[in-house]
């Protein structure tokens, strides 16, 4: 966190001192691209995982804008890898006989889109471009894990207590998510900052059901019991320097 500290000292530095205004020109001319870095305050919903609570992850990517005009709108858009998921308070004590397969964490690896309209706010002429921004959110789950127990440990392969190995590459997860935005903008000449929070529309769940027609838990041999079908979804509070 103390890297990070300092790249927003940095921005609020190098972007908001030397207050000037700018020409019809120089506001056209302006580089309507640029590098983001932040972290993600994540966290997941739904009835289907219990006992959620927030996780911390980096993100990083790059963002893109239309050229700015006398008219307040503009369209931004981007492309970012982020590190999303849920910590959950699940303590082996609190389910017989879970021993070490009580889910403690599950991460997400995604690959988002995102697709959002600014509204400008002041003048056009100030030194730098303060917008709200509005609009949808393409996530891919490029990969996805749960650790177990209190070290919490990836199972990517766990051997239950019958013997029997259950192994995945990925959680029964949907791979797309969609999530709707709201945000703040604040961009100088050479650095800015935002502030999104994201929060997932569609149920992630992959449902599925064996020969009898009951639902497959989502995640087999693990505590508290995955088997009731309902909502997984996301939620996420991001904050990001601007370059």
């Amino acid at each position: 966190m103390k890297y990070f500290t300092l790249i927003w000292l940095g921005v609020f530095r190098c972007g908001f001192v030397n207050a000037q205004t700018w020409t019809d020109a120089e506001m056209l001319e302006r580089q309507n691209y640029g590098l983001k870095l932040g972290i993600n305050f994540t966290s997941m919903w739904g009835g289907e995982l219990q006992n959620a609570r927030p996780y911390f992850g980096p993100t990083a990517g790059f963002f893109w804008h239309t050229k700015e005009t006398p008219r307040p709108f503009m369209f931004q858009t981007g492309f970012e890898g982020s590190l999303r998921g849920s910590n959950f308070a699940n303590k082996e004590d609190s389910f017989p006989g879970s021993g070490n397969s009580n889910y403690r964490r599950i991460g997400l690896i995604t690959a988002d889109i995102p697709l959002l309209i600014n509204y400008r706010l002041g003048s056009k002429k100030e030194n730098r471009t303060r917008v709200i921004q509005a609009g949808a959110i393409v996530s891919a789950t490029v990969r996805s894990t749960v650790y177990l127990g209190a070290d919490k440990l990836p199972a990517q392969h766990f051997l239950d207590s019958t013997g029997h190995l259950y192994k995945w590459d990925n959680l029964p997860l949907k791979p797309v998510e969609f999530l709707a935005v709201i945000g703040y903008q604040d961009r100088s000449v050479t650095a800015g900052w935002q502030v999104q929070l994201q929060v997932g529309l569609n149920n992630l769940n992959n449902v599925k059901y064996d020969a009898n027609g009951n639902i497959v838990p989502f995640m087999r041999y693990a505590y508290p019991a995955t088997n009731t079908g309902k909502r997984i979804c996301t939620w996420n509070l991001k904050f990001s320097a601007l370059f």
